[in-house]
């Protein structure tokens, strides 16, 4: 140990490092103590061992290496050594350069579109579309709006307007104006109106709808062209059609916008009749909404939920990642235990879904047999409780049409 004091340089005075070895000494001496078969070195220990014999701890191994008293100071610290910059010779001035000025007035409707679009506060500033009258529509019309698919709420002039109406309190009418301003672009004649129409398009749309980075450029291409080939927007026609069909169409036929439409028109010998067929109430858009609502007030909504859900699963027939997605979440949402929506099923009828699920096994007759269970404790007793209540009395009495 004599070689530790007797070799200290400048770097660390010998009070200190006789202090450490001490403490050095007494740690090792405690734990040999208490019995452990090996000693662990502290860290004091370990830097002797690679310092050498004949070497200081600290900083001396590094003021050997380190000859330049400019790097040493009095406790082995470092002060850094001045780095030469090299410094370039700045680029030559160049003469200013005139750009091309991008419209005012379009940059800021645009970002009056965007703040109208996605601020519910400023929905003042998008005009809201009028409601279409109920004057000439018969309830099978407008019921069949629902029944179908989207073509057929877009080719009837009063159903889309109401769909017009529901996508604007959503947010979401820019979804149905790129598809009317894309039909009108087709119909157009010559190749100056053409090439115009379709730039207004992109600089109205652009930043409104949401498509893939291929149909984008794919419009934005044809938008450059004299000849504007509607082939090239037929990806971005598909996209956005995908979009009203798949998730703004279904909420449409559930919205409050078109059942008060439906309700409005609703004659009141089809309430009637609900009052002597199960099948007719759930088979009404009207009626399953109030009755919906007199389940909730008796909190045992989750059964209508669960069969609606089945419903639209139906629907998606022939679209297999659809309907695998759609089985899995009715699972999810009504038929895992512990869920605020169970439903509950006999046991052996939740084992065949499960079942046929994990083996993707999945049709339209999936939830065959859970259907018939929920359609039956619905029949029980909610639906002659239904037909007691205020709810369909109150209905009843405001129908205007015999």
């Amino acid at each position: 140990m004599h070689n530790l004091t007797d070799g200290l340089a400048g770097g660390q005075q010998p009070d200190e490092e006789e202090e450490l070895m001490s403490v050095s000494r007494q740690t090792s001496v405690r734990r040999r103590g208490t019995g452990n078969k090996y000693s662990i070195p502290t860290p004091v220990e370990q830097r002797t061992s690679r310092s050498g014999s004949g070497s200081s701890i600290g900083n001396r191994s590094v003021e050997r290496l380190s000859p330049n008293p400019s790097v040493r100071s009095n406790r082995g610290s470092r002060s850094p050594s001045p780095v030469p910059v090299r410094v370039l010779n700045p680029a030559p001035s160049q003469p200013a350069v005139d750009l091309p000025s991008r419209p005012d007035t379009m940059v800021e409707q645009l970002n009056k579109d965007m703040q109208a679009m996605f601020d519910p506060s400023l929905r003042d500033a998008r005009p809201e579309p009028e409601m279409p009258s109920a004057d000439g529509v018969e309830y099978p019309r407008a019921a069949a709006w629902s029944a179908g698919q989207l073509q057929a709420v877009l080719s009837d002039d009063k159903g889309r307007q109401l769909f017009r109406v529901f996508l604007w309190k959503s947010l979401a009418e820019e979804n149905l104006n790129f598809i009317e301003a894309t039909e009108k672009l087709k119909k157009m004649k010559t190749s100056e109106d053409k090439k115009s129409f379709a730039q207004e398009i992109i600089d109205k749309y652009a930043v409104l709808i949401n498509l893939s980075a291929p149909s984008m450029a794919s419009i934005r291409r044809s938008a450059q062209s004299d000849d504007i080939d509607m082939e090239d927007w037929a990806p971005a026609i598909k996209e956005v059609r995908r979009l009203l069909e798949n998730d703004q169409f279904p909420r449409f036929r559930r919205s409050d916008v078109y059942l008060d439409f439906l309700e409005l028109i609703l004659p009141r010998s089809y309430a009637e009749k609900w009052a002597t067929s199960f099948e007719a109430l759930l088979g009404n858009a009207v009626g399953r909404h109030h009755f919906r609502l007199f389940l909730r007030s008796i909190r045992a909504e989750e059964n209508l939920r669960f069969w609606d859900a089945v419903v639209e699963f139906r629907a998606s027939r022939g679209k297999t990642t659809s309907m695998i997605v759609q089985a899995r979440d009715i699972i999810a949402t009504f038929l895992t235990e512990g869920t605020p929506n169970e439903v509950f099923l006999p046991f052996g009828t939740k084992q065949v879904i499960d079942a046929r699920v994990l083996d993707e096994q999945i049709d339209i007759t999936l939830f065959d047999e859970a259907t018939k269970h929920v359609e039956q404790v619905l029949r029980n007793d909610p639906y002659v409780r239904f037909l007691q209540s205020a709810e369909y009395d109150n209905l009843c009495a405001k129908l205007t049409r015999p």
